[in-house]
């Protein structure tokens, strides 16, 4: 007698009493850069291999860039806002004006400080239209769910829309803005519902004890409960990977050495001063910028920066989705990590902290030259890299490093094995989770 369909069930129908079955986490991260953001998708990976079923909600990017490429096991809700149509083209008018104000010389406070100003208030402004919008997507589409993280103050509070106050939750810190910054009325309001919920969260993830010091200097109690993940890749590096990705782009000599920009081109992090400089390299180093994002070659501070660097300056602005992500790095001799110094806020003047780039060289071996206001503690305490304070040092900081190349390389593996191992770092935060 062949089986009635009370007896065998569809597939579909099979798949979702599975699923209520399983654990179920949720992630909130209202930014929505997540095939730009190894935390997120780390994080994803890591718990559907713990046999979660996860879910994400997040806002769709506001630049073009790849899609997040994640197994299919975890669900996306993706939520577009309707005033998209009017934010979308006036930032981007804006930021345009800004960039070509900026390339017409090298920056100065001035013009710094003018540029962050606007870049904060026109985020509070598409926060303020949007992010009510996205707060009623996630409480539409949420599901009953036994493990929540959100990311930065606006995937808490959305968060906090959607979920009953007293369910435990784990806050997961990639952005930092100290109080005494949040200066709009819209970051203000997040930051003290961002103070007044870390109490409550689970466990507090940032990327270092100088990233930790900023949220204990606002709440003025220890975190007891922090937890240090990098902001690095889950998965191990895939083997066999080509060496020649960008040998293979561009014509770029096969005996050069590439020093790899990755992420935004933008002024802070210093990429026409970067480009400025290199006619003064030596010889056997050429400079590639790989973006995060795509951009039009006939953007005019792009032109700026290429006209600069001259023939051994390459734009690359076609990003690659963020499972081939270690091929870029893979393609490079040595990494370059650069910050403004000039009128930046808290977040930038530690982003070496929670770098992603930073991550992805060491998972590489690429020795790293960083250029900010003071050397981080990767580069004094395992010497896989050189520090220099401004642009001007970068040449002979290349020079350096190729003086005693293998030495750095190993350096970096060792620094990366014992400082930025996710996997490692996110088994202690799922025990801290389970023993609270």
């Amino acid at each position: 007698m062949n089986p009635g369909p009370a007896d065998n069930p569809p597939a579909q129908a099979r798949g979702d009493e599975a699923r209520k079955r399983k654990p179920r986490a949720a992630l909130f991260f209202y930014e929505g850069f997540i095939s730009v953001s190894p935390s997120v998708a780390g994080t994803a990976q890591e718990l559907l291999a713990r046999g979660y079923c996860v879910d994400i909600f997040y806002n769709s990017p506001p630049i073009d860039v790849p899609p997040p490429n994640l197994p299919p096991e975890i669900r996306l809700h993706e939520h577009t806002p309707w005033t998209r149509w009017i934010t979308g083209p006036i930032i981007n008018m804006l930021r345009h004006k800004a960039l070509r104000r900026i390339s017409r010389k090298r920056v100065d406070e001035a013009v710094q400080k003018e540029s962050s100003l606007f870049r904060a208030w026109a985020k509070a402004l598409v926060i303020f239209l949007e992010f009510p919008q996205f707060a009623l997507f996630c409480r539409r589409h949420y599901e009953a769910a036994d493990l929540l993280i959100a990311f930065d103050m606006t995937g808490l509070a959305a968060m906090s829309w959607t979920v009953p106050a007293q369910m435990p939750f784990i806050y997961w810190s990639l952005e930092i803005t100290p109080l005494v910054e949040a200066t709009d009325l819209v970051s203000r309001w997040l930051k003290r519902h961002e103070l007044r919920r870390l109490p409550e969260a689970q466990a507090i993830v940032v990327q270092a004890p100088e990233r930790r010091a900023l949220f204990e200097r606002d709440i003025r109690l220890p975190l007891d409960r922090y937890v240090e993940v990098s902001n690095g890749p889950s998965q191990p590096v895939p083997s066999g990977l080509a060496e020649n990705f960008f040998h293979g782009k561009f014509p770029i000599p096969p005996e050069a050495h590439v020093v790899l920009h990755a992420g935004l081109i933008s002024p802070s992090y210093l990429s026409l001063e970067v480009a400025h400089t290199v006619p003064a390299w030596p010889q056997e180093f050429v400079l590639v910028f790989h973006e995060r994002q795509h951009r039009s070659p006939k953007e005019p501070y792009l032109q700026a920066v290429q006209q600069s660097g001259g023939e051994r300056v390459f734009l690359s602005l076609e990003p690659v989705p963020f499972d081939q992500v270690d091929l870029v790095y893979a393609g490079a001799y040595i990494g370059l990590v650069c910050y403004s110094n000039m009128s930046m806020d808290t977040n930038q003047t530690t982003a070496w902290a929670s770098s992603g780039k930073l991550v992805y060289c060491l998972r590489h071996g690429l020795p790293i030259v960083v250029v900010s206001s003071a050397p981080p503690p990767v580069l004094t305490d395992w010497l896989c890299g050189v520090w220099t304070p401004s642009v001007d040092g970068v040449g002979p900081a290349l020079a350096k490093i190729a003086a005693d190349y293998e030495a750095y390389t190993a350096r970096a593996r060792q620094a990366y094995d014992a400082l930025f191992d996710f996997n490692a770092a996110f088994d202690g935060l799922m025990a801290k989770v389970a023993g609270n």
